[in-house]
């Protein structure tokens, strides 16, 4: 509503909130479910990459333990 318009009282009506408001709440809601999923794909990455790491050093001893290079 135009700051301008008044009531008898003579006291401005109060301005409702922009509409661009609602939407940036919805897109920020959105953007912080989008950056959880990516942290959850992240660990599982890490996850994944951390157990490649681990049997890898444990097949490396296992054959520098029998001793045949």
């Amino acid at each position: 509503m135009d700051p301008k318009v008044i009531d008898i009282s003579g006291r401005p009506h109060p301005v409702a909130p922009p509409v661009p408001d609602f939407w940036f709440a919805q897109v920020d809601h959105r953007l912080g479910r989008i950056e959880a999923m990516v942290g959850r794909l992240e660990r599982a990455i890490w996850t994944v990459v951390c157990a490649s790491a681990g049997l890898l050093i444990l097949e490396i001893v296992k054959v520098l333990s029998e001793g045949r290079l």
